[in-house]
């Protein structure tokens, strides 16, 4: 079979297996929109400028969990199954496993991105379409770097570990990324710290797509984002190595 048939397959696979999982497929859908729904319209009270600031954050909030879970705390339930061994000795392309659960967190973000940009649509949030397309395409752009950390999470560790380290950074990126609470009203060193952390870069990011925030210092996001993720695909391939061996 050709190669990109045998991507495909797996690929399919595993948006199926995750789309049969409602234990994971609906709190990955549902908490955007109720934090969105309740927060960012809800609480703004027809405050356009709110709503629209909380999408920019909302869209990169969409993509930690499906991310870091199914790739921290699902990756490390299959690996200690066996499962991953099992998929290693398969007739299957090298990094075929990893592409599949890539797409399938892909597909999993795009439709809760989707959805958030509905909300906000019918709450009165109004952008240009290329700021639409530029906002939205960024949140599901954002996905990879929390999913390759989240692998490094799930190669390494067992379900329990990985699932607690998961929800621990989960929270982190949250919160030092300044998507739920503004970073303004955190002391200086929260700030500091948050500049390590991916999410705080992308929320910057998304406040210049939407047109929130002017444009500034952009090279510098992208290159931190860029070392972060060269980063955790060095890690991945190791511990992948490491798997194999």
């Amino acid at each position: 079979m050709h190669t990109l048939a045998v991507y495909a397959r797996e690929a399919r696979a595993q948006i199926v297996s995750t789309w049969r999982t409602p234990q994971f497929l609906i709190p990955s859908l549902a908490l955007p929109l109720l934090f969105y729904g309740v927060i960012g319209l809800g609480l703004s009270k027809g405050r356009e400028e709110i709503a629209h600031v909380m999408l920019a954050n909302y869209v990169i909030f969409a993509a930690i969990a499906p991310a870091m879970f199914g790739f921290g705390a699902a990756v490390a339930a299959e690996r200690e199954a066996k499962l991953i061994e099992l998929k290693q000795i398969a007739p299957l392309p090298a990094g075929g496993y990893l592409a599949g659960r890539l797409v399938a967190a892909l597909a999993l973000v795009a439709t809760a991105i989707g959805l958030l940009g509905v909300l906000a649509w019918f709450g009165g949030v109004v952008m240009v379409p290329w700021r639409w397309a530029a906002t939205l395409g960024l949140g599901l752009a954002s996905a990879i770097p929390f999913a390759l950390i989240g692998l490094n999470i799930g190669l390494r560790l067992g379900s329990q570990g990985a699932t607690a380290v998961a929800n621990l950074l989960f929270l982190s990126f949250c919160l030092f990324g300044g998507l739920w609470v503004p970073l303004d009203l955190m002391p200086g060193w929260i700030v500091k710290l948050a500049e390590l952390t991916p999410s705080y870069h992308l929320g910057r990011l998304s406040m210049m797509l939407s047109g929130m925030t002017p444009m500034a210092d952009v090279q510098r996001h992208v290159m931190v984002l860029a070392a972060i993720s060269l980063a955790a695909v060095a890690g991945t391939w190791a511990a992948w190595r490491r798997q194999a061996a």
